[in-house]
């Protein structure tokens, strides 16, 4: 059987890492072995409460704790778990959780219960059952179109009969296999928050990895407290989410930017376009929101200008 890791950061809510923590335990098919990266102070009670609950529902040691020096964020906390998990504890795959996304009894055993080829990662379908189990954000599945190889599904009844889906990619709810650490690497630290979940897929897909997500593994996540601003122009999709703290906004923005070096490194002028429709689309989502001010006028641009010229400053 192959060894299986748990991996989710924590920083602040003891509840919600306590709670993934039980839902674990519950699991018909267990993880081997569960990392909580502690990006919190040392004195965190997670660090005696977590192993005291993990000895209390585990009959064998399987919880490993690492403590950061300090807040790496969700991209630097799980690189250095799926480090320690794939050359430490020697996995077969890393299961990518957060300390608010608690997979249900059977996501586990129906994610493992999908034969798929080699350089495939599959992904549980994360769902936010105060919402009915809707899709707590849109799903991107791959079409088999040239012209327009994805497509957005934004609920449900979106998604194809089929419980294997296609899909274009994933971070929370997916299992990396060691095969994807082995040629992709690890996601960049650097990009702190609202980064790794578009840049490490990125990264395993261009290393010849395919993703599927498995209906039937599900895996709750709370959605956006605000629905999100969707705006279609031609093939290309933009989501703008209401409410976000200038913090979390100015990580996307960055990250977003960022990226777009690494998928096209000489073609500055795609780049350049890119940003212009990018911030054109979000000062007119900031405007039918009420969320267009001079702070975060300033905040898209110092965010936009940082990821273009690749400067991963935090904020």
């Amino acid at each position: 059987m192959p060894i299986i890791c748990a991996i989710f950061t924590h920083y602040g809510s003891k509840h919600r890492s306590l709670t993934c923590l039980r839902r674990l335990a519950q699991q018909t098919r267990r993880p081997d072995y569960i990392i909580i990266v502690n990006n919190n102070t040392p004195d965190d009670d997670i660090t005696t409460e977590a192993p005291a609950l993990a000895a209390s529902l585990f009959s064998a040691p399987c919880l490993h704790l690492l403590q950061m020096p300090e807040n790496l964020g969700n991209a630097g906390g799980c690189a250095h778990g799926m480090e320690y998990a794939f050359r430490e504890l020697k996995a077969d795959f890393v299961w990518i959780l957060d300390d608010d996304s608690w997979p249900r009894p059977q996501t586990l055993e129906n994610l493992l219960a999908v034969r798929a080829p080699d350089k495939t990662v599959r992904m549980s379908l994360v769902i936010d059952p105060s919402k009915g189990d809707e899709l707590s954000w849109p799903l991107t599945l791959c079409t088999g179109q040239e012209r327009t190889p994805w497509k957005n599904a934004l609920s449900r009844q979106d998604l194809p009969e089929s419980n294997e889906i296609a899909s274009r990619g994933g971070w929370l709810g997916a299992l990396y296999p060691r095969a994807a650490w082995f040629t992709a690497g690890l996601p960049t630290p650097e990009l702190f928050i609202r980064g790794e979940d578009e840049e490490y897929p990125w990264k395993v897909r261009a290393a010849g990895f395919s993703f599927i997500t498995v209906k039937n593994s599900e895996l709750e996540h709370p959605s956006a407290a605000i629905p999100l601003v969707h705006v279609t122009f031609g093939k290309h999709s933009f989501f703008y989410e209401p409410g976000l703290p200038l913090s979390r906004s100015y990580y996307k923005v960055r990250n977003w930017a960022w990226l777009q070096r690494l998928k096209h490194p000489q073609a500055y002028l795609h780049r350049l376009v890119a940003c212009l429709f990018y911030i054109i689309l979000s000062v007119d989502a900031m405007l039918l929101t009420d969320e267009l001010t001079a702070r975060s006028l300033y905040n898209l641009f110092r965010a936009m200008h940082n990821g273009y010229y690749g400067k991963l400053r935090p904020f």
